[in-house]
């Protein structure tokens, strides 16, 4: 193109030329601009000396801009700037425009300076325009997606991959110990460059701040982590390009620790007495918050039936009917519940008989609780939704002398007096929720009807050798059309009558000890109270 082209009309409805801009051509359009002569909606000038400088006179004012083909940048005035200090803008307004920085900001920086400095642009570069030579950091988007890996991409992926394989509300635990606090010192690296010394002094300072099992949980996360990037993604990744090859992840960082299984089994007494005692304290203190009918029924519940309590907390009152004695169970006035296969571990629909007995127990302390409105088998405390299963734990905490851990009260005068631990006062050992599926397996193991345990538990015995117990394999193939009703009603009867009768004993004798005394009211500063508004006096 010749250095002065033709003049054109531009879309946008301004006379455009392009030319190398002198302050000739400023001068002139001064003149245009001063004497009210502006043609139409205006001019612009294009630089040929620096690709997308323009010079743009309207009948209101003469402006320097930079036009790039996604981006509009206004420079300054004409009167504020030259053209050599016109051009040097536009060249490094071009490179933040691609690092992405706020132009407008800078700009006023740059007019600032420049006006202080007296039109240095030696002095004003180095002030007003960042040093632009390290590229800035990629989002963790575009890097995710492009490749490389940091060390928190990778467990963000996986992550997102776990989703798809786990379940939701297991996530959240997984997650933490792939975002531990150990792994803090690696956020930033990048994934190639992560060394097998570094990983086992991470691995040692875990063991030795939390515990063994949580360092195994943290290593092996973190190695499946590994393991799965290495096999699906090693060229975005970066591990690819890893200085140390990728069987060191897998051979060189383990941590040697086995779980041991649990074992303790509750008693029918210490499940019968733990009930009891819920039952007759039900507030463990003045200030201590009672336990609602909801979280009673629950643990009631978790003792007859030995269901897992995310389960059981989330059944509608609608899973909830009458079962007919043609199904198998061993009289009129059965209920029974259904779980279907969503709601369970295993997946597979669960139907579950209860004895009459049972649920004359569950529903004479729920019903009075629960609003006519209310959806759910055991009612909250208050709202709309159900009792949660953590409030069992916190129930079982409390009779155990434990409290939740919460910020100590500011206002408190007097000091804390400690609960009593109700567990081992009575000769109950501690036992959690999980372990009265134990209990409920030996009691029915003992009367030669393990499979019944299994079918109630919705699990199988190993080593079953009875023919009732062999049942419980025999029908798998069959499980979702053949529920083993009769079977586990057999089980149910035998269990429920035994905790009912278990539960009256322990009532009657809990009833001969005395209530301890009323434990202290907590002494707390007084309130400071707002004095309100002054009254105003009629005149």
């Amino acid at each position: 193109m010749a250095a002065c082209a033709a003049t054109k009309k531009a879309k946008q409805g301004y006379t455009r030329e392009t030319v190398k801009i002198t302050m000739t051509h400023v001068n002139r359009a001064e003149r245009l601009l001063l004497r009210g002569e502006v043609p139409g909606r205006g001019m612009e000038w294009g630089d040929t000396e620096e690709r997308g400088l323009t010079l743009r006179l309207t009948p209101q004012a003469l402006t320097w801009y930079l036009r790039t083909r996604t981006d509009t940048v206004k420079l300054g005035a004409y009167h504020t700037l030259d053209v050599a200090q016109a051009r040097f803008a536009a060249e490094k307004a071009k490179v933040g425009l691609r690092q992405g920085e706020n132009m407008k900001a800078e700009m006023a920086v740059f007019h600032s300076i420049l006006q202080r400095t007296g039109g240095d642009l030696n002095a004003v570069g180095d002030v007003a325009f960042p040093d632009r030579s390290e590229p800035p950091p990629v989002p963790s988007m575009i890097r995710r997606r492009n490749g490389p890996w940091l060390w928190e991409d990778l467990i963000e992926e996986f992550l997102d991959y776990k989703a798809t394989k786990v379940e939701a509300s297991y996530l959240p635990k997984y997650a933490k110990y792939l975002r531990h606090p150990g792994y803090e010192c690696l956020v930033g690296m990048p994934l190639f460059s992560v060394t097998v010394a570094r990983l086992q002094e991470i691995r040692d300072e875990i063991i030795a701040n939390y515990s063994l099992s949580t360092a195994a949980r943290c290593v092996n996360q973190a190695k499946d982590a590994f393991d799965w990037a290495w096999r699906t993604h090693s060229g975005k990744s970066g591990l690819a390009r890893a200085e140390e090859k990728w069987p060191m992840w897998r051979e060189q960082w383990s941590v040697e620790y086995q779980s041991g299984k649990r074992k303790h089994t509750p008693t029918l007494t210490e499940l019968a007495r733990t009930l009891a005692l819920a039952e007759r304290h039900r507030s463990l203190g003045q200030t201590e918050h009672g336990t609602s009918a909801g979280t009673l029924g629950l643990l009631w519940f978790t003792v007859l039936t030995g269901q897992r309590t995310g389960q059981v907390a989330k059944t509608e009152l609608s899973q909830v009917g009458n079962i007919s004695q043609d199904t198998g169970v061993p009289g009129d006035n059965w209920f029974a519940v259904t779980w279907q296969g969503p709601q369970m571990k295993s997946r597979r629909q669960h139907v579950l008989p209860l004895p009459p007995a049972a649920w004359r127990e569950l529903e004479g302390l729920l019903a009075p609780a629960r609003a006519k409105s209310n959806q759910w088998l055991f009612p909250p405390k208050r709202g709309a939704g159900h009792a949660s299963a953590g409030s069992m734990n916190q129930l079982l905490f409390r009779l155990a002398g434990k409290r939740h851990k919460r910020k100590p009260d500011p206002k408190r005068v007097s000091p804390e007096v400690p609960l009593p631990d109700l567990l081992t006062e009575h000769g109950i050992r501690k036992w959690t929720l999980h372990d009265v599926r134990r209990s409920i397996t030996e009691f029915l193991v003992d009367r030669r009807l393990g499979g019944a345990a299994s079918a109630i538990l919705d699990h199988e015995i190993a080593g079953a050798k009875d023919l009732r117990e062999q049942t419980a394999s025999v029908t798998r193939l069959h499980y979702d059309t053949a529920q083993r009703i009769a079977l586990k009603a057999e089980g149910m009867a035998l269990w429920c009558a035994a905790v009912l009768e278990a539960v009256e004993r322990e009532r009657a004798e809990l009833a001969l000890q005395p209530l301890p005394a009323p434990r202290p009211r907590p002494k707390r500063k007084p309130a400071k109270r707002n004095p309100g508004r002054p009254r105003k006096i009629a005149a």
